[in-house]
């Protein structure tokens, strides 16, 4: 989850030179139903009816980012009963209310009500049955759908500076997730909009280069425990897990790698300087015995034998 995060995160950061904004430009209700178990086919007809609701009306989030205000349903019976049908069936009627608003805090911003009929094999079928009937363009419902926004509105103008407050005291104590979470709620309707999309940037920068910075100690250490060339190698290849590297922390990185490149010049330089001592000396030491060969030599021949070749008369 968290890479999920961090990657969207490098997402939000490279799209900072658009023009195009990286927050949520509107409003946005997350349908949502709590599950008794009791109904399961009736609860998923009714979450889609919900969901096609917050499309239809432009207020579905496109981004994966859920919103503290949501659209929601309560279904009372007012009747049920079974058809002298063959199979028989469930017949219920059911007043269904639909309730907007601050999900987290449990405000209500309005409701829209209305009466459902539906029959099936059973009481999960009859409901879901009943909920397939749901207009997703009622009247009614443009209407409560309309009045959550005026009061959504309404609480971000009142809400956005500790909205934004929050968010920055999140990403301080190393919160990105929810600090991210809590600017991308913020559409363009509050005064703080463009506060709050300069500050999850900077939050988002402030991230990558806490998590860069970990690299580069990391390949400082592999460097510090083998200043060779395998060292450097591994240690250039931690440093490329780097992503999105603000200026300074890049040039931390190069500093580095100029420093393992200059210390392998002179490892390199002293050991072909050795070499070339060697090699001097291995000559020297040569030469020398030459030398030397060559006084035994000439001493040997300055007491070559006389011939008296004369005497024998060869």
């Amino acid at each position: 989850m968290k890479k999920i995060i961090f990657t969207l995160a490098l997402a939000l950061v490279a799209m900072a030179s658009s023009a195009q904004s990286v927050l949520s430009s509107k409003i946005i209700l997350t349908p949502y139903i709590e599950h008794d178990g009791v109904t399961p086919t009736a609860d998923k007809v009714l979450l889609d009816k919900l969901n096609r609701i917050v499309s239809n009306h432009g207020v579905a989030a496109n981004s994966g980012v859920q919103s503290p205000f949501i659209i929601t349903a309560n279904a009372i019976e007012l009747k049920k009963e079974t058809t002298a049908t063959a199979p028989p069936q469930t017949a219920v009627e059911l007043s269904l209310t639909l309730y907007i608003g601050n999900g987290e805090e449990g405000v209500v911003f309005s409701t829209c009500n209305m009466t459902l009929r539906g029959v099936g094999s059973g009481p999960d079928k009859a409901y879901a049955s009943a909920f397939k009937r749901i207009n997703v363009n009622d009247p009614d419902i443009n209407r409560a759908i309309a009045e959550a926004e005026k009061r959504i509105a309404s609480y971000y103008e009142q809400q956005g500076p500790s909205i934004i407050n929050k968010a920055r005291a999140l990403g301080q104590a190393g919160n990105y997730a929810e600090a991210y979470a809590t600017l991308l709620r913020i559409p363009s309707v509050c005064p703080q909009y463009d506060e709050a999309q300069q500050l999850l940037l900077t939050l988002v920068q402030q991230e990558c280069d806490a998590a860069n910075t970990k690299i580069i100690t990391e390949a400082r250490g592999a460097w510090s425990a083998n200043p060779t060339e395998a060292g450097a190698a591994e240690a250039s290849a931690i440093l490329s897990r780097m992503e999105n590297a603000s200026p300074s922390v890049k040039a931390e990185a190069d500093a580095l790698l100029a420093e393992m490149a200059s210390r392998i010049q002179s490892v390199a330089d002293a050991e072909r300087k050795a070499e070339q001592q060697r090699q001097a000396n291995a000559h020297a030491e040569e030469m020398a015995a030459i030398e030397s060969a060559t006084k035994i030599a000439v001493a040997k021949a300055k007491n070559q034998p006389t011939y008296h070749y004369h005497i024998h008369w060869w």
